[in-house]
């Protein structure tokens, strides 16, 4: 991909990253190099993803900010992956632009009037390169021009007015992890009807732990202010540990502290968490 284009708008590609089913290694990061990438360019966006964000800013964070923010968005739903339809969810909930796009393998997950998802073959041989290039070239410039419906539209509902700033990093990562938690059930329900089952996960388990009122722990991770002594972060924890009734312990590595808490409650936990990030971070972090 080229990098000369830092003075274009973003294109956010969403998209499997690491390697899925039985596809084989690599595949996807070639479907976004040989398909995805250059046909974004030839619309006269630069193809954004995530993970070539060097910026220390957490994933999390990174994600609603190129949903929110990115003029315009790319889907490639392929394999089905639940990272990729939460995300989806969430630009079409907003009603911002991106067009749709899976492989032949992938059976048609979208069956609405006025939603059109672009077919590529998943054998990337170099004329169907080529050709998929072009449609999702065209779907692009369609889309900007306003001439693609949205999910939101088609249904005539009103878009999400919520902004990125309003929410703390916790809050997303919460709303995140409740999302996939449901986009998982609802891919192990159906897998269940054809008979297969599956255990439960670690994380799963802990979420389910946490609304129930399961004491577990829970860390963050703060950034530290220049100069900052351990003398200073002890003093910290002491006060906000006396404040919110809970034991706190830290461990510090370099300009980076983590800080480990116990909780019981959920709705408390989430209280609790937003207390102690601010007032650490008031006393001795970065920002």
């Amino acid at each position: 991909m080229s990098k000369e284009n830092t003075n274009k708008e973003k294109c956010f590609v969403i998209m499997p990253i690491s390697d899925q089913g039985d596809y084989p290694k690599g595949h996807f990061q070639k479907v976004y190099e040989q398909i995805l990438a250059p046909a974004i360019e030839e619309a006269g966006y630069e193809a954004f993803r995530v993970d070539e964000d060097n910026m220390c800013t957490p994933i999390v964070e990174k994600i609603f900010t190129a949903i929110q923010e990115c003029p315009m968005a790319l889907c490639d739903l392929s394999n089905r992956n639940p990272n990729v339809l939460y995300e989806l969810g969430i630009r079409q909930a907003y009603d911002k632009p991106v067009v749709l796009v899976q492989d032949d393998k992938t059976d048609r997950i979208f069956d609405v009037s006025g939603i059109n998802t672009i077919s590529y073959s998943s054998s990337r041989l170099f004329e169907e390169v080529l050709e998929a290039r072009r449609r999702i070239t065209d779907a692009i410039i369609s889309s900007k021009e306003g001439k693609q419906n949205s999910i939101i539209k088609v249904i005539n509902a009103q878009s999400a007015k919520i902004s990125s700033d309003a929410m703390s990093k916790e809050d997303k990562v919460e709303v995140m992890l409740a999302g996939l938690l449901e986009d998982v059930n609802d891919l192990k329900m159906q897998i269940r009807k054809n008979n297969v089952t599956f255990g439960e996960s670690r994380w799963e388990k802990d979420y389910a732990d946490r609304k129930n009122g399961v004491s577990n722990s829970r860390k963050i991770m703060i950034e530290l202010r220049n100069g900052v002594t351990n003398e200073q972060i002890q003093r910290a924890i002491s006060k906000i540990s006396h404040r919110v009734g809970t034991k706190i312990d830290y461990c510090r590595m370099g300009n980076r502290i983590v800080v480990t808490y116990e909780y019981k409650d959920l709705d408390i936990d989430m209280d609790i968490r937003r207390e102690i990030f601010r007032e650490i971070n008031a006393i001795v972090g970065k920002i």
